[in-house]
């Protein structure tokens, strides 16, 4: 069975691996960000309050452009984008890094700004890409080997920034290279620069005749937007929630725990090695179990482990807490991804084949505004001296509005699958950062 899996993965066009290599080649950078830039942040000097702010920004970017765009590339080829991107991320990236190091606040606003319209050109295009390089025989594995690329770059960048850590530093001549947060995000960013090369040797046709382009001034007519609004509701409440906690668990470990950048990014890899494994039997366990388990249940227990890991914070200074904390962390991270597909499968088809381009767009766009917000109220709750735990438990309680918003999609779905049966499509998770 194994073997059948991985042939069919292999079995991909070729467009499709050069996807995914650019997606993992990103993403590597990405994740790096997300595991230890607060860190970085903090040691230099930043409070939490400035952290999120400048976290903030990089959703503006998408935020503005990710709608237009959605609607824009309708009709037109992909790649340029894809190129775009992969210019736009390693030289923001480095902006970035080196503006923290000499604390030119403006600049650190701009690059977080530009880093995050790079991000949003690679994963508005990535889903329209796939379905146009697929068939419906392969588009399920191309679909979920997209969504398993975040998890393999956070296990690749968890062991690099470990083991650079470990090494500490490293004497070439007269030169010596400090394995800092600072060495380790300029040389992920580095190997990340290798994305360009991906995109190069793709090759693209022109979208089919067929593939009409619209008027930006007819969106009211061409698209239903009852169902988008129906469809979008509960990711908009699992996303703000979102917003107010993953950004900023890193600081909840450090803060609470002292765990290091090195500690924090070995926990991301061993989650992220689970979350991989999982998401690409997603399709096999949604087909097996249907949307009921592989959203509402396994998100439910997601809160749960959410709610135990954040009431850790109460009780920090028993030794047991921390391995309660790492605990149900390790099991919150594949529950909660393990849903995202298959929630994402049941947005595409709820909403038929007419909005489904509009719908990744407006889908990566509201994402981008959600967590821009929960960035800004994360920032003012800190302000007014807030405790991890009691922002944890409000990302809790907004999850679980969007798990019930969800069940009842579902019974609506499942009970109009009949008549809307050629509306199916695969699984599809361009929104991992959660």
């Amino acid at each position: 069975m194994l073997l059948n899996i991985l042939r069919s993965y292999r079995e991909l066009p070729r467009n499709i691996h050069l996807l995914f290599l650019l997606e993992f080649s990103l993403s590597l950078i990405h994740v790096a960000f997300i595991l230890i830039l607060n860190i970085y942040l903090r040691k230099q000097g930043f409070t939490d309050p400035e952290i999120a702010s400048f976290n903030s920004l990089r959703f503006i970017g998408a935020l503005a452009f990710a709608l237009p765009l959605g609607i824009y590339i309708r009709g037109k080829r992909l790649k340029p984008f894809f190129k775009l991107a992969a210019i736009i991320v390693p030289i923001t990236s480095a902006m970035i890094i080196e503006s923290i190091h000499f604390s030119i606040v403006p600049l650190i606003q701009l690059s977080f700004l530009c880093w995050g319209v790079g991000m949003m050109l690679m994963r508005v295009c990535s889903l329209p890409f796939i379905i146009r390089n697929t068939t419906a025989d392969n588009s399920t594995e191309a679909l979920s080997l997209s969504a398993a690329t975040w998890s393999l770059a956070t296990i690749f960048s968890g062991l690099i920034i470990s083991g650079l850590d470990w090494i500490s530093f490293l004497n070439i001549s007269k030169w010596t290279i400090s394995f800092n947060e600072q060495g380790i995000l300029w040389i992920i960013t580095f190997i990340g620069m290798g994305a360009i090369r991906f995109v190069a040797k793709m090759k693209e046709d022109d979208p089919q005749e067929d593939d009409k382009r619209v008027d930006i001034f007819s969106l009211h007519k061409t698209y239903d937007w009852k169902l988008i609004f129906k469809a979008i509701s509960p990711l908009i409440l699992i996303s703000i929630g979102a917003g107010l906690t993953i950004p900023f668990v890193n600081l909840f470990f450090n803060s609470i725990f002292g765990f290091t950048s090195s500690d924090y990014s070995l926990l991301g890899s061993f989650t992220a090695l689970l979350v991989f494994m999982f998401s690409l039997l997603v399709p096999t366990l949604r087909k097996k179990y249907g949307y009921w388990m592989t959203i509402v249940v396994v998100q439910t227990l997601a809160i749960i482990c959410l709610i135990v890991m954040a009431m850790t914070e109460m009780y920090a200074s028993y030794s047991y807490a921390v391995l309660i904390a790492v605990g149900a962390y390790i099991l919150r991270q594949p529950l909660m991804h393990m849903a995202h597909p298959a929630s994402n499968e049941l947005m595409m088809n709820y909403v038929g084949k007419n909005n489904q381009e509009l719908i990744s767009a407006l889908s990566s766009s509201l994402w981008s505004a959600s967590w821009f917000f929960s960035a800004k109220i994360f920032e003012w709750l800190r302000i007014l001296d807030y405790r991890y735990f009691e922002i944890f438990l409000i990302t809790a309680f907004l999850y679980a509005i969007g798990v019930v918003l969800y069940a009842f999609l579902i019974k609506e779905y499942e009970r109009d699958q009949k008549k809307r049966s050629d509306r199916v499509l695969p699984i599809a998770d361009e929104l991992t950062i959660d």
